[in-house]
């Protein structure tokens, strides 16, 4: 509504300056026709003396037009300019305001998303089967251990797989049976460093969404935490791994139609940024690890650009959790004046109406 407003405003300035200056055009010619018409008067001596008067008259009334028309212009144009201003001010706080809200939204609830998978690979790894397979690593063990991963993972959308490493950070069972990960020893890896230390079983740990070499180089998010004989605090017998495919998931979140209007749908991006502002999501194709400029540790509102609003927002703290450092960024095109006005429709000539 304030950019309609705007326009019309714009529209409404244009109009009267046409008007105005068709009647300043008007009075001058005028006093030129009472001018010529006073020459003429004069010619005509005492026989003209009466029409002189007329001619005079005219002249004057004439004057009068023309600086009405200079001070109607330039008063009502400068308070149609000052309308227009506040529209363009309004434009920007309201739809500022909306995107701040929707990003605010989409970040909070990737947040809580990912909360969620931390409650799942705690609970996982307090498993009786995986317990037993840690404890007692025996082939009997990684079996029943196995097949329970891979229950575990065939009936959640959310994982392309689940691990185990021993306590020496080597693989000895996972849902995928032809996982490359099998391969290798994870003792080096920040992530089971992180596990392996932690002494409490409410401890979980996720670091950066990445390219995984050994899933095709689909993007995720891993998440760990230790494992513990005896459901308590200790040291670790080993480490559980869950893959979070968050290629699958999160783009299609904030590639959700409903989230924008259908007359805004194709001028919006949506994008996740990590704390870097580098992609690592996004609704309209953006490249993954491209930079997006924002204000340096900027954590919620918005910025004009030459022809668009950029909204952004970082999640807020959700049981202890602060989203990784990640911002939703939404940009939106704003629609120009002139796409508005030919909506609204052009000016008239009051000189040819």
């Amino acid at each position: 509504m304030p950019r309609r407003i705007r326009s019309l405003l714009q529209i409404l300035r244009d109009e009267v300056e046409i008007y105005a200056n068709a009647s300043g055009e008007i009075a001058t010619r005028t006093r030129l026709l009472a001018l010529n018409a006073a020459i003429e008067a004069a010619r005509s001596g005492e026989a003209g003396r009466g029409f002189s008067v007329v001619a005079q008259e005219v002249k004057a009334l004439a004057d009068q037009a023309g600086q009405s028309s200079r001070n109607f212009q330039t008063h009502v144009s400068e308070r149609i300019a000052l309308g227009a201003g506040i529209a363009e001010a309004m434009v920007s706080d309201i739809e500022g305001a909306h995107l701040i809200e929707l990003a605010q939204a989409l970040a909070q609830n990737i947040a809580r998303n990912l909360y969620g998978r931390s409650v799942d690979v705690r609970l996982f790894a307090s498993d009786a089967l995986i317990l037993a397979a840690t404890r007692e690593p025996s082939p009997a063990n990684i079996a029943a251990a196995e097949a329970r991963l891979a229950h575990l993972t065939m009936i959640s959308p959310y994982y392309l797989n689940a691990f185990i490493a021993d306590d020496q950070g080597r693989v000895i069972a996972a849902a995928d049976p032809d996982a490359q990960v099998r391969k290798l020893n994870l003792s080096r890896e920040p992530q089971f460093g992180n596990a392996i230390a932690s002494r409490h079983d409410h401890e979980w740990f996720t670091d950066e969404v990445w390219e995984n070499p050994y899933s095709n180089n689909r993007k995720v998010l891993v998440f760990v935490t230790g494992i513990r004989p005896d459901g308590r605090g200790g040291r670790p017998s080993g480490v559980f791994y869950l893959e979070y495919d968050w290629e699958g998931h999160v783009p299609a979140m904030i590639a959700d139609r409903s989230l924008v209007s259908e007359a805004h749908r194709d001028r919006t991006r949506i994008s996740i940024v990590d704390p870097d502002d580098r992609i690592i999501a996004s609704s309209w194709g953006g490249g993954f690890g491209e930079r997006i400029e924002l204000p340096p540790r900027a954590v919620r509102g918005t910025e004009a650009r030459a022809d668009s609003i950029v909204a952004f927002a970082k999640a807020q703290d959700y049981h202890g959790f602060d989203g990784l450092g990640m911002r939703c960024i939404i940009e939106q095109k704003v629609i120009s004046a002139s796409e508005i006005q030919a909506t609204l429709g052009g000016l008239r000539n009051p000189v040819s109406s």
